[in-house]
């Protein structure tokens, strides 16, 4: 599958971690969290530099769903229970 056509997986992440079946601990999501969350501070600078030339479409369909990242891990965390 080309990148162009890559499908994301925010709605079947959210669906597991809601579900139970994604469970991670603070340490780890908060790391994935922080790094989504630096990837969406990128891809919005790069949407507001005039001379990006990249394709904006698809860098606005991603920005739209990289937060239901962010909250699938925080959502996967309340379901963490160590052994």
């Amino acid at each position: 599958m080309s990148q162009d056509q890559e499908l994301f997986a925010g709605d079947v992440l959210l669906n597991l971690a809601q579900n139970g079946g994604l469970v991670l601990d603070a340490d780890e999501a908060e790391a994935r969290i922080t790094e989504l969350r630096r990837t969406l501070a990128f891809g919005h600078a790069l949407l507001a530099d005039p001379d990006y030339t990249g394709p904006e479409a698809r860098l606005r369909e991603i920005l739209d769903e990289l937060p239901k990242y962010v909250e699938a891990f925080q959502l996967a965390t309340k379901s963490f229970t160590p052994r």
